[in-house]
């Protein structure tokens, strides 16, 4: 009995000091009547139901309402609605705390309160990620909207000149080769221009005109340089950078139709680099445009839209090589609040500790 007894108290003293690994010695705050912690939905920050809320910022309060012994008294989750309506409840005091991923801001600062910023986000985009038949319809458009079938069009029209000059000045000088075999000669004689130009085969000798002898030599120096410089513009025209996103700067999303899902900080930047607002009211439906080719670029919290697309809630998209914009996530408090300061201690401690570390990577995975 006594060795049961003995179990049971070192594994209260190993969970008591796993806890304390990261919880600093802070008295707890006061707290008058029931906590009510707000939240918004912002998968994988605040996400599940209304009596099950999970997420990154759900598992960080908990860490510090542990610390600071708040959890010993029921604090209910309320689903206040998106950060701008958050902070309006804030100011009119009808929650105690914020831990949706509200951004530190000048605007915000005047009205609330925040701790220190425990999570530095990034504007990305994600784009369309094309199978291989959309590739190669994709490479086809290329080849149709440059200058190649130009330039293919130009070389077959000189050597068919070539061709049809050699074999009418060598038919009148009596040459058999270009008098004999199909089309009277004409048919090789196409082919005969066809080696000259492209490969700089050509033997001038076959020929009896004195020029066209000439004119040979001076064509089996330049064909070298004409297959060359053809292929180099092949080469940069039809390059695998082509394949690649065509968003990949901030001027990009000028051109292009980028979407952002109700977000105010993403709508506000948006509108700040005087890039065309287009605005949709979910996810669901931003995917939906996006599939059906309606929208190029869906432009959401970086590391919101990695959560999304590596848990194949949104589908069939890769992100561009475009990483915009910081943003600094706090906790937001009424102004004034003896919270503040203990939320900050504890807040500290668990951001330099290992514990934080594996819940990022429990959410995110590797960040970038």
């Amino acid at each position: 009995m006594r060795w049961v007894f003995a179990l049971l108290l070192w594994l209260g003293h190993a969970s008591l000091a796993t806890a304390q690994d990261y919880c600093p010695d802070v008295d707890p705050p006061p707290v008058n009547g029931t906590l009510k912690v707000g939240v918004g939905f912002v998968p994988p920050f605040v996400m599940g139901s209304q009596r099950n809320h999970e997420g990154l910022n759900i598992d960080l309060w908990k860490m510090i309402a542990a610390c600071l012994d708040l959890d010993l008294m029921p604090y209910p989750f309320e689903e206040i609605g998106d950060k701008e309506t958050l902070i309006k409840a804030l100011i009119k005091e009808e929650i105690d705390v914020a831990i949706a991923n509200i951004p530190i801001s000048l605007a915000h600062e005047k009205d609330v309160d925040f701790t220190v910023p425990y999570f530095q986000a990034k504007f990305g985009v994600v784009v369309p990620d094309d199978n291989l038949t959309t590739n190669i319809l994709q490479l086809l458009k290329r080849i149709f909207q440059s200058n190649i079938l130009l330039i293919i069009g130009g070389l077959f029209g000189f050597m068919l000149v070539v061709a049809t000059s050699y074999w009418w000045i060598e038919r009148r000088n009596g040459n058999e080769f270009f008098t004999e075999g199909p089309l009277g000669g004409l048919y090789r004689s196409v082919i005969w221009a066809t080696l000259l130009i492209f490969q700089g085969e050509g033997d001038p000798f076959e020929l009896k005109s004195r020029y066209g002898q000439i004119f040979v030599l001076f064509l089996m120096f330049i064909g070298v340089t004409i297959i060359s410089s053809f292929t180099a513009i092949i080469t940069s025209s039809l390059t695998l950078q082509g394949l690649q996103p065509s968003i990949s700067s901030i001027d990009d999303l000028k051109t292009h139709r980028v979407a952002v899902v109700a977000d105010q900080e993403a709508q506000r930047w948006v509108q700040e680099q005087d890039i065309p607002l287009i605005t949709y009211e979910s996810f669901p439906r931003a995917q939906a445009a996006l599939n059906a080719g309606e929208l190029e670029g869906l432009l959401h919290d970086k590391e919101a839209l990695q959560y999304m697309v590596n848990k194949k809630y949104l589908t069939n998209l890769k992100f561009a090589p475009l990483t915009i914009d910081t943003q600094n996530y706090a906790i937001a408090l009424p102004q004034g609040s003896a919270l503040r300061e203990p939320i900050n201690l504890v807040l500290l401690s668990i951001l330099d500790s290992a514990a934080w570390q594996d819940l990022l990577k429990k959410f995110f995975g590797a960040l970038d």
